[in-house]
């Protein structure tokens, strides 16, 4: 495993419009399952551009998506998880960013709660090249 990676606090994820433009946004990510996972919601982008093309890559960066200087760019595929495994993936993040997800991420569940509105959370797992 990339240590580099697992000690970030936010990840550049890559992937790939239809086109082969490169997307890359700033995520949470953690160890999981011999490589790496974050969660996000199934609606999203990058949930399609997963599903159409697994290639992604990811390096280390700030907390507004900025490359890290002197970061190394790894490669690997990355596959949507659904259901139990995306609640592990859910838990992990929660248990490594304890206090920003509660400020950041819970009042968000609470209203979605309250509005009676499934947020319909998967988790997206990167599998890293190996050299």
């Amino acid at each position: 495993m990339a240590t580099e990676i697992e000690r970030a606090k936010y990840i550049s994820f890559t992937s790939y419009k239809r086109n082969g433009d490169p997307v890359s946004l700033p995520v949470w990510v953690v160890p999981f399952g011999g490589g790496y996972a974050f969660t996000t919601e199934r609606s999203t982008y990058k949930v399609k551009r997963v599903r159409n093309n697994p290639s992604v890559t990811v390096q280390a960066c700030t907390f507004r998506g900025k490359v890290l200087p002197g970061s190394t760019a790894y490669e690997g595929t990355a596959e949507v998880l659904e259901g139990v495994a995306a609640q592990e993936v859910r838990t992990a993040v929660k248990r490594k960013y304890r206090v920003v997800y509660l400020l950041a991420i819970t009042p968000g569940e609470w209203i979605a709660k309250l509005r009676k509105k499934s947020l319909d959370p998967v988790a997206i797992k990167i599998s890293l090249q190996r050299d």
